[in-house]
């Protein structure tokens, strides 16, 4: 297994930031829609549910990153061998990518809707993909350093939408438990796809210094991010009725329409302005990622890495236009992704789990 630089590598506390970076993303724009067309305003019970669920899966990465010190890369080959081993590697890396393409097409979609409405995908893209670019080529600890200010920075936004109270109905919310425990389960599917980001763990977790240290760390971004979650499901399902919901394609963005300041009138442009800075630790741990995974497959130098996956998302981030095209990548992703957390990562740490036990039985 390859031996990390401890200069390259980041304090456990990192942790935090890199996994609550991946989780806030465009998603959280629009994610009040999904889960209320199926358990209505009893969709703040199914974040909790899925926020649990994300504890457990994230406790057998952990179990996972513990049995086994490489990254996903080496765990594929122990388990799998060679051959196959490489394989289910390619696989997660395409996963990877239509979720790099995906994240930077959103974000581009609400700008070119309510900000700039003729600009350019493809410029767009490429000022974005060359940030991305040159922070990646600085090191995982650059990557560490932009998620930390893409949390810290914007935070205040999330004050802001307390404007919205005076303008909500809490009383919607009751009765509690109206919807039958299908419809919350099948939101809490639904809703769960936006905790995603730290499965990417099983890959950078050889660059955090003690995996250790790092576990509550992991389980307190989890926390942070299904308390965001639910401080703006609440305050959505209060502000907005559910007939509403049922055609406001972002929800988040529309409560920043009713913030006027006597300096400002429009303070959703300085919303999704500051967004950028939220999207870019996305785009940039799927770029690094994507890297790491093509240098250790195929054993070609960094550089060449990174420029070629840089070129692959750019060019596929411009084939996307419409918004159907946008939606059916979403599901695609919003399926696979349910089904590594829900069914391959429990698999690969049952599969690990048993391996180590029967290959420690043969030593003996």
């Amino acid at each position: 297994m390859e031996k990390i630089d401890p200069s390259h590598q980041v304090r456990p506390s990192m942790v935090f930031f890199l996994i609550h970076a991946m989780q806030i993303g465009v998603g959280i724009f629009g994610f009040q829609r999904g889960v209320a067309e199926t358990a209505g305003y009893d969709s703040w019970i199914s974040i909790l549910v899925a926020l649990a669920f994300s504890h457990i899966i994230l406790y057998l990465i952990f179990k996972i990153v513990d049995m086994n010190k490489g990254d996903l890369f080496d765990i594929h080959r122990y388990i799998f061998g060679k051959i196959f081993g490489t394989f289910f590697t390619l696989l997660f890396s395409v996963y990877i990518l239509a979720v790099g393409v995906l994240t930077l097409r959103r974000y581009i979609e609400v700008v070119q809707v309510w900000v700039f409405k003729e600009i350019s995908t493809f410029a767009l893209t490429v000022a974005l993909l060359a940030i991305s670019f040159y922070a990646v080529m600085g090191g995982f600890r650059t990557i560490a350093g932009i998620s930390f200010l893409s949390i810290i920075l914007p935070a205040y936004l999330y004050l802001i939408f307390a404007f919205a109270i005076p303008y909500s109905d809490f009383s919607d919310f009751f009765p509690i438990f109206s919807h039958s425990f299908k419809n919350v389960f099948f939101a809490m599917c639904s809703i769960s796809i936006s905790f995603l980001g730290y499965e990417q763990l099983l890959v950078y977790s050889p660059y955090v210094q003690d995996i250790k240290r790092a576990k509550k760390w992991g389980h307190f971004a989890l926390f942070a991010t299904g308390m965001i979650y639910l401080y703006l499901a609440v305050l959505s399902f209060a502000y907005y009725s559910e007939k509403q919901l049922e055609i406001i394609i972002w929800p988040t963005l529309s409560m920043w329409k009713i913030v006027k300041l006597s300096f400002i009138w429009r303070f959703e442009y300085i919303g999704i302005s500051m967004w950028s800075l939220v999207i870019l630790p996305n785009v940039c741990l799927c770029l690094w990622t994507l890297s790491r995974m093509m240098k250790k497959t195929f054993s070609v130098k960094k550089i060449y890495a990174i420029s070629f996956i840089t070129v692959l998302i750019l060019l596929f981030t411009t084939q996307i236009q419409t918004r159907e095209q946008i939606d059916s990548l979403v599901h695609i992703i919003n399926v696979v992704g349910f089904s590594l957390i829900s069914v391959y990562i429990p698999l690969i740490f049952l599969l690990l789990f048993i391996l180590k036990k029967v290959r420690k039985q043969h030593e003996l």
